[in-house]
């Protein structure tokens, strides 16, 4: 079997925040995502959106072919938008087939490289590869090692973090306990072997960070990101990291946006207790309510909401005044051209089956934006 040729990468990475210029991205692809291999990692990693929605022990959830082939139109309409809009698109390998993974402790199907922002993160001039929450991505970072080795060649440092064992009894459920959320039909029919002496490890994703040039906040709700926390303070001392305490059980990126230096999309005033004193000073805009109504996917068997109600938050800058936006959510199009944005509308019909939209597609490798102080007092 041939695959198409890849394009690859035309510079090293450059990219510090998530607003300025961008010039180059990696966009995601959902070739043979046939499946949810509900395992428990998985239960627990999805646990606010898909608990109401699994019967007891369900492990293998097929997916409507037909939601397949339009999520991937959707995807190569993204990034063919992307391109008319001067940015250079790079895309994974091509998984090629269904595929599972196993290691020692346990196995699991593979995940498709589709929402390319949890597994790593650009800091600056740096690849970090973070640690996987979900055992059946483990290994989806392999689908975008041809452009990390073309950028490492081209002058990026490159960094792992540990890769987690994700053994039995890896994962702290302490985000769910304290809000008397009992999670324990998530961790039920575990069937992975433990490791003794391991205890919790970290575990991290890239989409629970928000890149501010000098400034990262990193979500941290529980043991597991706390440890990565630590890790990600030692590898970038000159770097300011802000603890956010627990602002959501991991990602971020659907609760608060930055869209330019002192203005940010933001799910709620709730929220505002957790950013940093210097952000709680920005303009904050608002999502309004959508009239869209959700879809009904009763007739094709398959209603399993991996993403929040809120993913189309989920938006994309171009640059501070253009910005990618689902065009099924009119209502924040309207909202954002009456604050002087120039919105590129994307369709993104099933935006709540697949655990991302347009921001969590995208790793953005090089954008002009440098170390600045956005969060000055």
């Amino acid at each position: 079997m041939t695959h198409p040729q890849l394009d690859l990468p035309t510079a090293s990475v450059h990219s510090f925040d998530d607003f300025t210029r961008l010039r180059e991205v990696v966009v995601g692809r959902a070739d043979h995502y046939t499946a949810h291999d509900a395992d428990p990692t998985w239960r627990l990693f999805y646990f606010e959106n898909v608990a109401p929605h699994l019967a007891d022990g369900q492990r293998q959830m097929p997916i409507p072919q037909q939601i397949v082939d339009e999520l991937n139109e959707d995807v190569a309409g993204f990034a063919d938008a992307l391109a008319g809009c001067g940015v250079r698109v790079l895309r994974p390998a091509s998984p090629g087939k269904d595929a599972e993974v196993s290691s020692p402790w346990w196995s699991s199907g593979a995940t498709p490289p589709l929402n390319v922002r949890d597994n790593a993160i650009i800091l600056g001039e740096t690849i970090v590869e973070t640690a996987p929450h979900i055992r059946g991505r483990i290994f989806e970072n392999d689908h975008l090692k041809p452009h990390f080795t073309r950028y490492f060649e081209q002058g990026a440092n490159w960094l792992s973090m540990p890769r987690p064992a994700l053994a039995a009894g890896s994962l702290d459920t302490a985000y769910f306990d304290r809000q008397g959320i009992d999670v324990t039909a998530a961790m039920a029919d575990e069937a992975a072997l433990p490791i003794d002496g391991l205890g919790l490890e970290m575990v991290f994703d890239g989409a629970q960070c928000i890149r501010l040039g000098r400034d990262v906040l990193c979500n941290v709700a529980n043991r597991n990101h706390q440890l990565a926390y630590r890790w990600l303070a030692r590898n970038f001392p000159d770097l300011r990291l802000h603890r956010l305490p627990g602002i959501a059980d991991n990602h971020v990126d659907s609760i608060v946006v930055p869209l330019r230096p002192g203005l940010m999309l933001l799910r709620s005033p709730q929220y505002l207790q957790f950013l940093p004193e210097a952000m709680r000073g920005w303009e904050a805009i608002y999502p309004p309510p959508s009239a869209v109504a959700e879809q009904d996917y009763d007739a094709l068997g398959f209603v399993i909401p991996t993403a929040s109600r809120y993913i189309d938050i989920n938006v994309l800058s171009i640059d501070e005044n253009t910005v990618v936006v689902n065009s099924l959510y009119p209502e924040l199009i309207e909202l954002l051209e009456q604050r002087g944005f120039t919105v590129v509308p994307v369709r993104h019909r099933h935006r709540r089956l697949f655990g991302g939209g347009h921001h969590c597609f995208t790793l953005d490798t090089v954008r002009d934006g440098g170390l600045e102080d956005y969060l000055a007092t």
